[in-house]
């Protein structure tokens, strides 16, 4: 998958690794690993749309937001 860009941080999704989150800018700063959420591959590019970031595996999508 490709990394995307939202809210000044990178979040970078390994097949099997959970999702990276990374400070957005002229240095590295990993911020965040987060564990998988399921035990099958994550191979999509996530989306973000509205605050929210979807996270498909091949198993389920999900949906991961802020509550407002």
């Amino acid at each position: 998958s490709s990394p995307v860009v939202a809210n000044g941080h990178l979040y970078a999704v390994r097949r099997r690794s959970g999702v990276y989150v990374l400070k957005a800018g002229d240095t590295f700063k990993q911020v965040q690993q987060n564990a998988p959420l399921d035990d099958s591959e994550f191979n999509a590019t996530p989306a973000v749309a509205d605050g929210q970031l979807f996270l498909r595996s091949k198993k389920f999508l999900y949906c991961i937001a802020v509550p407002k």
